[in-house]
């Protein structure tokens, strides 16, 4: 059974909902000028959110959401990353916040979901330079000070783990870097800065807003063995540990793990670390642990022998797991990977976790009524909400709550409309706006009475 006061709710991000790309004062992110492949979309006008918030959280607490994560952008706030606050854009995050409260659902804000100012990514390269990480705990505190007494949860950044991976291959003007080992070492500055700047956050909210909870999030894939070959096991090992589990180290800790500094002196790629940077992490560790969670992947010894192209060939291979299903997308279908993923997250920290999203996405049409019968999407949640129950009673963990991806349809990070999550479904296409009215799945219904009843019934 799930605690008293467990947070139910859903997960967003700014550029896959807002919209309003370039209205009052907001400067330009990575995304408003990114190229776009042919039959997707931009997120110029994505849901509209930034237009119909007070429809879109009514919907929400109408399902009796107690939480909603979304994030900041922060090229809104500051429109260069750096320089001048922008008022009007800080307004509209009153304006959402407000609005939340009043309908009794508590406001998670992220302040980082991939959304770089254009500004930064191009004069400083982004993450990997240190006027980026002064820029952000600026950025962080304004946001925290702004917000006191109004906002108890806070994410610094959207999967933590993920973002050192991404932009290491890629240099400010866009150009792809092909030398391995430049890749580790920008990978891995990325993530120290990651780091500090997180850490400088955390220590905003103890000083501005102490009554708040800060947490770290990675994205967590459950690495399974191939085989029951000892060298596939110690090959999934090896991969989830440098994917996800010295990342939970270091928010838990404050401190790298000994296996990761031993990485960077075999390769020559360890970070530039700045005086008082360990000291900062060290004395500010997260309060909890979120993540999300979509799928599990199998790893064999032969997709490589380092560690990086261990990942590479589970994130690219075409092996499946023959136990499980897969959805349209390729995505294996695992609810005991969540429980897997929870218990690994608490054995290692022992602070509490919290699940901030999970989601099935789906090509979707609704009907001349605007519905769609999503009993799949139903079937999908319950089975991984029994399974968090299990680890809930069985395994003894300190769960916070459960937020799924998109409560309502938005646009997928790679601009594509068709893959839905949503118990809203949205009225628009990749290439058609439609009318972006708004209309209630089958789970619409059935997330409203799982709420109401802390999960107990599922049927």
């Amino acid at each position: 059974m799930f605690k008293k006061g467990f947070l139910w709710g859903g997960s967003v991000s700014s550029m896959q909902t807002e919209g309003a790309w370039d209205e009052d004062g907001k400067g330009l992110s990575i995304y408003d000028v990114k190229s776009v492949p042919e039959g997707l979309s931009d997120w110029k006008v994505a849901t509209d959110f930034y237009h119909r918030y007070e429809e879109d959280i009514a919907l929400m607490a109408e399902m009796g959401f107690t939480c909603y994560r979304f994030s900041v952008s922060w090229s809104r706030v500051f429109p260069q990353g750096d320089g001048e606050l922008n008022e009007a854009g800080l307004a509209f995050y009153d304006r959402v916040v407000d609005c939340l409260l009043a309908h009794g659902i508590e406001p998670m804000i992220c302040l980082y979901h991939s959304d770089m100012p254009q500004h930064l990514q191009r004069a400083y390269d982004g993450w990997m330079s240190r006027h980026t990480v002064d820029a952000f705990t600026h950025y962080a505190e304004t946001i925290v000070r702004h917000f006191a007494g109004r906002v108890k949860y806070y994410i610094p950044y959207n999967e933590q783990n993920v973002y050192s991976f991404i932009p290491a291959s890629v240099g400010p003007d866009g150009t792809r870097i092909k030398d391995p080992v430049e890749i580790a070492r920008r990978k891995n500055q990325i993530a120290h800065h990651l780091l500090v700047a997180g850490a400088a956050m955390v220590r905003s909210v103890r000083l501005y807003s102490p009554d708040s909870q800060i947490g770290g999030m990675v994205n967590y894939i459950p690495m399974y063995p191939a085989t029951c070959d000892p060298a596939d096991v110690l090959a999934a090992k090896k991969a989830a540990r440098a994917y996800v589990l010295q990342t939970v180290d270091e928010l838990a800790t404050g401190r790298y793990p000994s296996d990761l500094i031993a990485e960077w002196e075999a390769q020559g790629t360890a970070p530039i670390v700045a005086e008082g940077d360990l000291a900062l992490m060290a004395e500010n560790p997260y309060d909890f642990i979120a993540h999300s969670y979509y799928v599990s992947l199998p790893v064999s010894a032969s997709q490589g022998s380092s560690v990086f192209t261990l990942l590479m060939g589970a994130f690219t291979g075409s092996a499946k797991n023959p136990y499980l299903k897969q959805s349209e997308w390729g995505w294996t279908i695992d609810p005991t990977g969540i429980r897997i993923c929870v218990g690994e997250i608490w054995q290692q920290t022992h602070l509490p976790v919290f699940t901030i999203e999970c989601g099935l996405g789906v090509r979707e049409e609704a009907d001349e009524h605007g519905y769609v019968d999503d009993l799949y999407r139903i079937d999908y949640l319950r089975e991984h909400l029994e399974a968090l129950k299990a680890a809930v009673s069985e395994d003894s963990i300190d769960l916070l709550g459960f937020l799924t991806w998109g409560p309502m349809d938005i646009l997928s990070s790679q601009g594509d409309m068709d893959k839905r999550y949503g118990f809203i479904y949205v009225d628009r296409t990749n290439t058609d706006l439609g009318t972006l009215a708004r209309s209630k799945k089958r789970s619409f219904d059935w997330f409203t009475k799982v709420i109401a009843t802390n999960g107990e019934n599922l049927a």
